[in-house]
């Protein structure tokens, strides 16, 4: 969905196709830790924008004196708006490929004295705060509310975003207050989704969600990895709330109701 819009977004058209990977050409290392939208999309954008280049190269020598021209709704559009000639009509049956690697910025590893580097690609921002209540004589906790904000860099698709800041938010309250896989003598003792409890929709509260989006000047459109943070924060913040109520220093997760009453 991201690489079609992308695309569609720098050749200006409406109907993009995104095939299969390849996996014949090589690796570029997995789709996970927040980085597809980053890595992928920024070199879908670089061979967009090599597209773009040789098509306006291609208008401008087919029709000297069109001036400055930009390409809108599968069309070549002057700088007025004024559509001068369809894509379709330009190109016709010819097919204009091209190939591009996109790379982020140079990490190193920490320096021994200092603890000092550029070790990581780019950082992501979030605060979860939780309300919660808590029955503290049946150690019993349900969580009422949660907000969030986070800088997404850029939105490239905000609902997608929302659905990860809701989704990763979920995860962390699985982790505060209910899943955990228990294992003696090497067995895992709660096999099934009977005993191993997930967070349903009944027990997701109301997410307040504040998305900013503040940009790294360093990545595609300024866009920076969500995935990880709903995660990362909301299942602290959660354990903190009932901490906070409880009085309890609860250095564990899950949260169990013994860890509450004894």
């Amino acid at each position: 969905m991201v690489q079609a819009q992308i695309a569609g977004t720098e050749l200006g058209v409406s109907d993009v196709v995104v095939l299969n990977a390849d996996t014949q050409v090589g690796s570029a290392g997995s789709s996970s830790a927040s980085r597809q939208t980053y890595i992928t999309g920024g070199a879908v954008k670089a061979a967009c924008e090599a597209v773009r280049e040789r098509v306006l190269k291609l208008a401008q020598s087919e029709l000297s004196g069109a001036g400055v021209m930009h390409l809108e709704n599968e069309s070549v559009v002057a700088e007025n708006g004024q559509v001068i000639v369809s894509l379709a009509t330009l190109i016709g049956e010819d097919v204009i490929e091209e190939t591009r690697e996109y790379r982020p910025r140079a990490t190193s590893r920490l320096d021994p004295e200092t603890g000092q580097a550029a070790a990581h690609m780019q950082y992501a921002f979030a605060a979860h705060r939780a309300v919660v209540d808590v029955d503290t004589e049946l150690g019993l906790v349900k969580v009422v509310e949660l907000a969030t904000a986070q800088d997404v860099g850029k939105a490239i698709n905000p609902q997608a975003v929302e659905g990860q800041l809701e989704g990763g938010a979920a995860q962390g309250l699985g982790l505060a207050v209910m899943e955990e896989i228990q294992v003696k003598d090497g067995i895992i003792r709660n096999p099934s989704f009977t005993d191993y409890l997930l967070p349903t929709i009944l027990d997701m509260p109301p997410l307040r969600m504040d998305i900013l989006e503040l940009g790294d000047p360093r990545s595609p459109y300024g866009l920076r990895g969500v995935g990880e943070p709903p995660t990362i924060s909301s299942g602290p913040a959660i354990v903190a709330a009932i901490r906070a109520a409880t009085g309890r220093p609860l250095s564990r997760v899950p949260v169990r109701p013994h860890d509450i009453t004894s």
